[in-house]
C-alpha cells in the first residue's frame, strides 16, 4: 500500500530510478531517437513563421536534424537536472526526473524528427523559469522579467507559438510575487527591445512583419501515423491530471516556495496542453515543454511516496510510452 512522506522530508526511496535506470532511460531514448531518424515520417511542417521571420523546414537531412536534437534533448535534460538540484521542485536525490524526461521526450516523434521550436522553446522555458524561480519574493526582478521577455520576443520573431507563452510568464511572476508596476514595464521593454534592435540594425524592415497565420501548418503524415502522436500526448495528458491532482495536498503541505514552483510547472502543462489544442496545427511547438512538465509531476508521485515495488511501477508506466512508439514504428513501415 502506498503511503505518502511526511512533507519536506527527503526521501530515502532510492531505488525508484537509481543509477541503472538512467542508463536504461538514455539508452533506450537514443534507440528510438535513431529509430525515428531512420525510420519513421519526419513531423517537420512546411516553414515555420513568427512576426518578421520564417524558417523553411528541412533545412538539413532528417539523421542530421534528428542527431541535433538528441544533443539538445540531453542539453535540456541536463539543464532540468540542474534547476531542480537549485530549486528542489522534485525533492529527490535520484534521477528520476532526467529518467521519465528522456523516455516521454525520446518516445513521440514530435520532439525529436525535426530541428524547430519543440526543444528549443522547452530550453527557453527552462531558462524562464530558472530566472523566474531565482528571482522568487525578490524586492526588486526588473532586470529578471526583462530578460524572460527578451527571449520570448526574440523567439517569437520566428515562431509565433513564443507569442502564446508571454501570457504565461506574468502570471507565473505574480505567483512568485515579483509582478509589480516596474516589473510589467521590464516585461513590455524586454518584449519590444529585439525587435527595436532588428530595425535599428537594419536586420528586418517593417515590411517583413505581418500577422502570424494560424491553423496552417499541420504536419504532412498519414492520419493512422498522426492519431497514434496524438493518442501518446492524450495519454500523457491524462496521467499528467491523475499525478498532479494525487500530488496536490502533499505539495499543499510543503513549504510554500517549493508549492509555487510546483505550481509554475503546472501552469506550465496546463498552459501547453490547451494551446496544444487552440493552435492545433502547430501542436508540436509546445510538446517538449508539455512533456517536461508532466514528467515533473511523475517524478513527484514516486517520490512523494513510498510504493512497493516503486521501479516496476515506474518502469510500467513509461514502457507505456515506449508501446506508443513502437506502434508508431510500426505503422510507419506498414503505412
Amino acid at each position: 500500500m502506498m503511503q505518502p512522506l511526511i512533507p519536506n522530508q527527503e526521501t530515502d526511496n532510492n531505488y525508484t530510478a537509481g543509477q541503472g535506470s538512467i542508463i536504461i532511460g538514455a539508452i533506450a531514448a537514443l534507440l528510438m531517437i535513431a529509430a525515428t531518424a531512420l525510420f519513421m515520417p519526419s513531423l517537420n511542417p512546411d516553414e515555420e513563421f513568427g512576426f518578421c521571420l520564417t524558417l523553411p523546414g528541412n533545412l538539413l537531412s532528417p539523421p542530421v536534424e534528428c542527431a541535433i536534437n538528441a544533443v539538445l534533448i540531453f542539453f535540456a535534460i541536463l539543464f532540468a537536472f540542474i534547476i531542480n538540484k537549485k530549486h528542489s521542485f522534485v525533492k529527490s536525490t535520484e534521477p528520476i526526473l532526467p529518467t521519465a524526461m528522456a523516455v516521454i521526450l525520446a518516445s513521440n516523434p514530435v520532439n525529436t524528427s525535426y530541428l524547430g521550436t519543440p526543444i528549443i522553446m522547452l530550453i527557453i522555458n527552462l531558462l524562464c523559469l530558472d530566472i523566474i524561480m531565482k528571482a522568487y519574493n525578490a524586492e526588486n526582478a526588473t532586470t529578471s522579467m526583462f530578460v524572460v521577455a527578451t527571449y520570448l520576443s526574440l523567439g517569437s520573431m520566428a515562431e509565433y507559438a513564443f507569442i502564446l507563452m508571454m501570457i504565461v510568464y506574468p502570471i507565473m511572476a505574480l505567483m512568485a510575487k515579483i509582478l509589480r508596476i516596474k516589473e510589467i514595464i521590464a516585461f513590455i521593454m524586454g518584449l519590444a527591445a529585439p525587435y527595436w534592435v532588428a530595425l535599428g540594425l537594419g536586420l528586418v524592415s517593417f515590411s517583413d512583419f505581418r500577422i502570424p497565420r494560424f491553423l496552417v501548418n499541420l504536419p504532412n503524415a498519414n492520419e493512422n501515423y498522426l492519431m497514434l502522436v496524438f493518442a501518446s500526448l492524450g495519454c500523457l495528458a491524462l496521467i499528467g491530471i491523475i499525478m498532479t491532482l494525487n500530488n496536490a495536498m502533499l505539495i499543499y503541505a510543503g513549504n510554500m516556495r517549493e508549492r509555487t514552483f510546483n505550481n509554475m510547472i503546472n501552469l506550465l502543462a496546463f498552459a501547453c496542453g490547451i494551446f496544444m489544442i487552440i493552435d492545433f496545427d502547430n501542436f508540436g511547438a509546445y510538446a517538449s515543454s508539455f512533456c517536461f512538465a508532466v514528467s515533473v509531476q511523475i517524478s513527484n508521485f514516486f517520490v512523494m511516496r513510498r510504493i512497493p515495488e516503486s521501479p516496476v511501477w515506474f518502469w510500467g508506466l513509461l514502457s507505456l510510452f515506449i508501446a506508443f512508439f513502437f506502434f508508431m514504428l510500426i505503422d510507419s513501415f506498414i503505412g
